[in-house]
């Protein structure tokens, strides 16, 4: 592994550790502003967070559809989440500003970062 390799790996793994401990966090904010638990919701969240882990353990493996559908995934978030700060009181802000910064770093990282272009040739060549 050369070092455009190191780098793009491990920048990888701190945006997906960022994207998934903003998904905890919605989930936890979500859940503790009710009165009592909404099973149902909870159990969409955490499938939705589960299917975020596989896609994700997907891209590590080196495949194409995975950053597409990634990709199509945050922007979308990223497009919802502008909308949504013009409806939510002030304090609400801060959160959606965070989703959208680490979406859109996330976003940009997997298309057109050199170094993470360079980490997934590398897991193309490494897979076969």
């Amino acid at each position: 592994m050369n070092h455009k390799v190191i780098l793009g790996r491990n920048f990888t793994i701190r945006i997906f550790a960022s994207v998934l401990l903003i998904s905890i966090y919605t989930i936890v904010t979500y859940q503790l502003l009710l009165e009592h638990t909404d099973t149902k919701k909870l159990v969409q969240q955490i499938i939705r967070f589960g299917l975020t882990i596989l896609l994700m353990y997907f891209v590590f493996k080196g495949k194409k559809w995975a950053v597409n559908v990634i990709t199509v995934l945050f922007s979308l978030s990223i497009f919802i989440s502008a909308i949504s700060i013009f409806s939510v009181a002030w304090p609400g802000h801060i959160p959606l500003l965070v989703m959208i910064a680490i979406y859109s770093i996330a976003v940009y990282h997997l298309n057109y970062s050199e170094n993470f272009k360079t980490y997934f040739t590398y897991l193309q060549d490494k897979n076969g």
